[in-house]
């Protein structure tokens, strides 16, 4: 027998195995009632993400066997799925220390989740953008937009009474208010028939193209350990899955216009270390989220620093999400994912 006969025959061995005890196996989770696995591959979370039928499941799972379930996730992993607010009170708040986010959790967002000194550095460098003296400098900048959402609403109405939609002007403004008090920047002049920026569009189609991965992203923890980033961008240009390419395309708009607001705002802030100026004499809004980050960054000791990857990953962290998810994801709220 080869060596690769006996790796190959090695490994489908103990992938039987490993499945046999996952599906047979008994646990505490069998005790608890839930619906049967609709998939021998995927479980129940193809009916939990369903973009038409999500939320039926969803409702159907709490009216049926009420505010705790069993569900099953990828090949045949028995999960906990909790609606119960006390519960879910202890789990996110009071005891959240003690309920760990999953791995697939940390992949996803894994250039702003970390843990032990490396999220250490990334706490001390945010501890002061969520002072009270920040979140007062940004009451002005709220009020203007808020100012001009009125009147972009009182032009509409100039010929009298008509629909509005005011959920499209408040996905506006929260963009507005984030590109502002976030990054120093102004995505939206908020007026009527103003052309959107390319990062709106973006970030408003993100969350429902996300969704539409939600299969394939219980896999995260294994496909980001393949290779380098570089093989892992090849595989993704050339697989011929139009759900993954459209996610692909609006993170690459994402990603540039970050990179792009990212970069300036540290050359106008190194020009002005040099020159000797005043920050708030050299840049428009010296107390946006980014330019406090970068400025941080470079007063901070060697061990201290963040490299730009990092600092460029607390900007997606604060990128917005106006499309709410079709369902509930069983790794966060309102569900609890125990093996």
């Amino acid at each position: 027998m080869s060596t690769a006969t006996f790796v190959a025959q090695s490994i489908f061995l103990l992938t039987f195995i490993w499945l046999i005890k996952r599906f047979f196996s008994k646990t505490d989770l069998d005790n608890i009632p839930g619906p049967d696995s609709t998939s021998f591959v995927t479980g129940n979370l193809g009916q939990m993400f369903n973009p038409s039928l999500g939320w039926e499941f969803n409702s159907k799972l709490a009216l049926q066997y009420g505010r705790v379930s069993r569900i099953y996730g990828m090949f045949g992993k028995k999960l906990l799925a909790v609606y119960d607010p006390k519960a879910l009170h202890h789990i996110l708040v009071k005891d959240q220390a003690i309920y760990e986010e999953t791995s697939s959790f940390f992949e996803r967002l894994m250039r702003v989740c970390n843990t032990g000194e490396q999220h250490r550095r990334q706490r001390k460098m945010l501890n002061p953008v969520f002072s009270t003296a920040y979140m007062r400098n940004m009451v002005p900048v709220f009020s203007d937009i808020a100012r001009r959402i009125e009147n972009a609403i009182k032009q509409k109405l100039v010929n009298g009474a008509q629909e509005v939609d005011l959920l499209h002007w408040m996905g506006r403004a929260a963009l507005e208010m984030i590109g502002q008090s976030g990054f120093g920047y102004s995505f939206d002049p908020l007026v009527e028939g103003a052309r959107q920026h390319s990062f709106c569009e973006a970030a408003k189609s993100f969350s429902p193209a996300l969704h539409k991965m939600a299969i394939e992203q219980q896999f995260l923890p294994i496909l980001v350990k393949i290779g380098s980033p570089k093989f892992r961008r090849w595989f993704v240009d050339h697989l011929p899955i139009k759900r993954l390419r459209d996610l692909r395309d609006i993170v690459d708009s994402m990603d540039r216009t970050m990179v792009e607001i990212f970069e300036d705002k540290k050359r106008v802030l190194q020009e002005a270390t040099e020159d000797g100026a005043a920050l708030k004499e050299k840049i428009e809004n010296p107390k946006d989220l980014i330019s406090i980050l970068i400025k941080a960054n470079m007063e901070a000791s060697e061990e201290d620093k963040l490299p730009d990857e990092e600092v460029l990953g607390q900007m997606s962290y604060a990128q917005p999400s106006h499309s709410p998810p079709p369902t509930r994801h069983p790794m966060h709220s309102p569900a609890l994912s125990i093996s």
